[in-house]
Formats: C-alpha cells, structure tokens, sequence
C-alpha cells in the first residue's frame, strides 16, 4: 500500500514539473552585403507560409467532401450492421428465456436435493445435489451475452477524423534556420521555461 503511496506522489510532482520550449536566437551575419541573402530567407519563408496556409485550407475543404463521401458509406454499414443487430439480439433473447428456464429448474431441484440429503442423509440425494451444483456452475458461465449495439456514425466525428490529416506544419521555420546560417547567421536554440517555472 505504501509502494502504490509513493508512486503516485511521484507522479503527482512529475505532473506539477516545469515545462520548456525551444526558442531560437538568431544572431546576423557581420557583413552587410549578408542582409540581401536574409531578405531573401524572409522572403522564402513568407512565401512557404502563405502556401502552407493556402494548402491548409484546401485540405480542410477537401475533408469536408471526403467526410459526406464517408458518411454515406458508413451510414449503409451502419444500417446494415444495425439490421443485423436486430437478428441477433431477437436471437439473445430466445437463447436467454430458454438459459433462465433450464437455470430456474436446475436450481428447483438442488434445493430439493440438498434438503433431502441434509435431511436423510440420503447418498443418492447428496449425489444428485453435486452433479447439479456442478451443472449450474458451468451454467452460470454459459449465460447467453447480449450482443453489441452498433454505434450510430456522426458528420462531426467524420469530419473531425478528416480533418486531422491537415496541417499547417510545413517546415517553414526550418527551411528558414537552414537559409539563415546558409547567409553565415547563427540560430542557437534556447531551453526555456514556460511553465511551473522555480
């Protein structure tokens, strides 16, 4: 008990530990005719912005017509998924009437042989009184299941899961980095805390 204690203080002050993220400094090449090759990185990485956030949108119109395309089809799986259902759960109840019928007799009799063996200490009673503890156990765990109830799809859901394939991270901050040192600038990367910081 004290070991489960102590893991979960542990992960309680792992959960309250400060968080960092990465922010660059950028220092500028010396050389003045350098700032013509920067304007051109600025100018790049505007552009593959632009693009990215273009390509972003299109992908996210793009989603919505894949996802009425999807509902479509899963709205007939699920019709038909649901159809089946139906069949089976008619079916469940059938099996469960005859399992509660065949439990409520097996369990009639032990109670009249486990009397009659408690009471005469009959053997054949006290026989038939293990045979039918033993047939109910095994019965208790052949109850018929109830059979899974088809989740009925939504647009939202659709839409949501197309929509994760877009994004806006295009390496544009990359490209740029590579362009920056690329004109003799240095970006050096900086551990910063932004959160329960000391």
């Amino acid at each position: 008990m004290i070991r489960f204690i102590l893991v979960g203080i542990i992960f309680f002050f792992a959960g309250c530990g400060p968080r960092y993220v990465i922010k660059n400094q950028y220092i500028p090449p010396s050389s003045a005719v350098s700032q013509t090759c920067l304007n051109n990185c600025s100018h790049i990485r505007q552009g593959c912005q632009n693009q990215c956030q273009q390509n972003y949108q299109y992908c996210l119109d793009d989603a919505y017509a894949k996802a009425k395309a999807v509902e479509v089809n899963e709205q007939r799986a699920y019709e038909m998924a649901y159809s089946r259902y139906q069949m089976d759960y008619t079916h469940y109840q059938f099996e469960l009437q005859h399992w509660q019928r065949d439990y409520y007799d097996y369990s009639r009799d032990l109670s009249h042989y486990q009397n009659q063996c408690e009471r005469d200490k009959d053997p054949y009673a006290c026989k038939k009184r293990d045979e039918l503890r033993h047939y109910i156990n095994r019965l208790s765990h052949e109850r018929p299941r109830e059979p899974y109830v088809p989740a009925r799809p939504t647009f939202e859901q659709i839409l949501v899961n197309q929509q994760s394939f877009c994004t806006t991270n295009c390496g544009c901050e990359q490209s740029y980095d590579n362009c920056f040192v690329g004109c003799g600038g240095q970006v050096i990367p900086h551990k910063i805390c932004v959160e329960n910081c000391d």
